[in-house]
C-alpha cells in the first residue's frame, strides 16, 4: 500500500513524502533517496519492493526545498544537475532525519541511494544515527565526502563501465573506508538499477538487490 505523506523538519521546512508500507507489521525502516530526478516512478517502485519484503519504506522529496513536484525525465540531465545544485548539505540530512522519524513504533533505520541518493546515503551514514546504508553508483563521494568516515555498515553498487565513477574513485573510496561492503557489476554502466533508464542492466539490478537484501537482514 502507498500513499502521500509530509514530515516536518527541524528547521521548520514540510518534506513530502513517497511511502510504501508492507501488508503486515514492518521489520524495519529504509529511507530511499533519489536521484537528480525527483521522486519518479523508478523511485516509487524501488519504495514498493522494499515494502513487498516486509520494509516501511520512505521516499522524501528533496526537491521540495526548490519548488514542489518536481520530476524530471531521464533526458533532463542538465535542469536535475541544477536543482542538485541549489540544495544544501545540511538542509538535506534534516530531512532525512525528518523522514527517519516519521518511523512507526521506534524500528531501526537504513538509507538506499541512488547515484545523487547514493552519495547522500554515504553523507547521512556519517553523520546520522542509522543502522546501515546501501548506496548505488553514488557520484561525487570522491569530491565531497571522501574525508568523512561513515558510522554505521554500507554497502556500495558501483558498475564496471559507468562513465560518470571511473574506477580510480570507487578505489579511492575503498582505500578510504576498507570496512565497506563493495560490489562491482562488470557488465553494467551507471544507473542500472532503473528500468527507464538506458543502462539499465536487469541481471546486475536483480543481484544487486538480493545482495541489498541480506545486508538489510544482518543489520535492520
Amino acid at each position: 500500500m502507498s500513499s502521500l505523506m509530509h514530515a516536518l523538519a527541524k528547521d521548520g521546512h514540510i518534506v513530502d513524502l513517497y511511502v510504501a508500507k508492507p501488508k503486515s507489521e514492518a521489520v524495519a525502516t529504509v529511507i530511499v533517496l533519489q536521484e537528480i530526478f525527483g521522486i519518479t516512478d523508478h523511485i516509487k517502485d524501488v519504495c514498493k519492493q522494499y515494502a513487498a519484503h516486509g520494509y516501511l519504506a520512505i521516499a522524501p522529496a528533496l526537491f521540495d526545498r526548490i519548488k514542489k513536484n518536481i520530476v524530471l525525465d531521464y533526458s533532463s540531465f542538465a535542469e536535475g544537475r541544477d536543482y542538485k545544485m541549489q540544495l544544501q548539505d545540511e538542509q538535506v540530512l534534516l530531512d532525512i532525519a525528518a523522514s527517519a522519524a516519521t518511523a512507526e513504533n521506534d524500528l531501526k533505520v537504513a538509507v538506499i541511494g541512488f547515484c545523487f541518493g547514493g552519495a547522500l546515503s554515504y553523507l547521512a551514514s556519517t553523520r546520522l544515527n542509522l543502522d546501515c546504508a546501501i548506496s548505488y553508483y553514488g557520484g561525487g563521494i570522491t569530491e565531497k565526502y571522501i574525508n568523512q568516515k561513515p558510522l554505521c555498515p554500507i554497502m556500495y553498487h558501483f558498475g564496471a563501465l559507468d562513465p560518470i565513477i571511473p574506477s580510480t574513485d570507487v578505489a579511492a573510496i575503498q582505500s578510504n573506508h576498507p570496512e565497506g561492503v563493495f560490489h562491482i557489476y562488470e557488465d553494467a554502466g551507471h544507473g542500472f538499477n532503473c528500468s527507464d533508464r538506458r543502462d539499465y542492466h536487469s541481471e546486475s539490478a536483480k543481484i544487486a538487490f538480493a545482495r541489498s537484501l541480506e545486508f538489510l537482514k544482518m543489520h535492520i
